[in-house]
């Protein structure tokens, strides 16, 4: 515990170092009309609203790690003959690309606020490669912090993206998807009470879903009877909450090529405006889609179907009643699509349900990203309890009586 505190005080601290040659004022100003950079550093502890060390944050180090969990999915083959060192270079080498891009990006945004410097003893201006570097070497650093917490601290690398989830629960409720179209909600005490309940009743839900899981028993015939029971779980929950940590900024980003002045001003504009809308019937379907597309591949990420065949066919045990190999991954698949299928059915509950209230009472759409943090939060929240659990009891472990 007293690691991960450390490493949460460096990385609070690192958010309130301002870059040195930025003007702030203006800076939030030029990225406050970006909402899906809000949306994605609310859940990836990165914080593009004030442009700090931290700013990137853990952003590249998180997405890095989904697409590495994506390619280890597809190409378990190859990755299965890589050494450790070769996998380390490359799940830091994707890092090190998002972080050139988001820094790249962040950058650029806010060019018109940037004091100009020049490389020392020169005329060459390095103003916009110069605060690249920094942020780069802020995301790299944060990346850093998350894998030293995951070898000695407690919560592994998510430790780190709590504080800032937690920290825009009331943003999310508040100002919702924070665009031109989000009618804000007032804070009166009906308004906070009715928030509270909800909120209170659908974390107590939100615990129960993530805990529930399918167990398929596991036959282990290399283990006398005594200790050969074992089961292989498949959470009801296939996804958690992974799919609204994006669903909300990729839904958001193509509005980034609608003028964010004056509105949609050519035929291509407006239909983005209307497809990409959260107050639209053709936005909200839009949306349905991006939220079961992401629920079944960070599910099927999750579960990862063949490299569980494979692990089992390797150390000789299989599904009860199942053959080995390929009928056992029919098997896994099977429950996996029906588990999906009630998966997808209460994320759209939880962020499809809202925005079709939000049709008839709008202040209601900001209940998707409410309920959608609470979520997150609490799948997220579970995976450190269990860790903290297991430090605890794991010195009161027995195989013999």
């Amino acid at each position: 515990m007293g690691w991960t505190a450390l490493i949460l005080a460096v990385f609070v601290i690192g958010q309130t170092i301002p870059l040195p040659n930025v003007d702030l004022t203006s800076a939030e100003t030029a990225v406050q009309h970006v909402t899906f950079l809000r949306l994605f550093g609310n859940v990836t502890g990165s914080d593009f609203s004030n442009q700090t060390l931290f700013s990137v944050g853990m952003g590249p180090f998180m997405s890095a790690m989904i697409i590495w969990q994506a390619v280890q999915a597809i190409g378990d083959e190859a990755i299965g003959h890589l050494s450790p060192r070769q996998v380390s270079f490359g799940k830091y080498g994707i890092t090190l690309l998002l972080a050139i891009a988001q820094s790249f990006q962040l950058v650029y945004l806010v060019r018109g606020s940037l004091d100009t410097f020049y490389l020392p003893g020169t005329q060459i201006d390095i103003t916009f490669i110069g605060t690249m570097l920094i942020l780069i070497a802020g995301a790299l650093f944060v990346a850093w912090l998350a894998n030293m917490n995951a070898a000695i601290g407690i919560g592994s690398s998510v430790a780190l993206i709590i504080p800032g989830i937690v920290r825009g629960i009331p943003n999310n409720l508040i100002r919702g998807f924070g665009d031109a179209e989000t009618v804000p909600l007032k804070i009166t005490a009906t308004s906070l009470t009715v928030a509270v309940v909800i909120g209170a009743v659908f974390l107590l839900f939100s615990v129960i879903t993530n805990a529930a899981e399918l167990r398929l028993p596991i036959e282990r015939p290399m283990l006398d009877r005594e200790h050969s029971n074992s089961y292989l779980p498949i959470k009801v929950l296939t996804s958690a909450g992974m799919p609204f940590m994006f669903s909300s900024s990729l839904f958001m980003l193509p509005r980034y090529f609608v003028n964010q002045t004056i509105g949609p001003t050519t035929p291509l504009q407006h239909l983005i405006a209307t497809w990409f809308s959260y107050r639209t019937p053709q936005g909200i379907l839009m949306y349905t889609v991006v939220l079961l597309l992401l629920n079944y591949a960070f599910g099927y990420i999750n579960l990862q179907p063949t490299r569980q065949t494979k692990s089992l066919k390797e150390s000789d045990d299989y599904l009860l009643g199942t053959y080995p190999g390929d009928a056992t991954e029919a098997a896994i698949m099977q429950h996996f699509n029906r588990l999906s299928f009630i998966s997808s059915i209460i994320t759209l509950i939880i962020g499809v349900g809202p925005l079709l209230v939000g049709l008839i009472w709008p202040v209601a759409a900001n209940y998707s990203l409410y309920l959608g943090s609470l979520m997150i939060l609490a799948g997220m929240t579970i995976g450190v309890a269990d860790q903290i659990r297991g430090l605890i009891t794991k010195n009161q472990y027995q195989i013999f009586d």
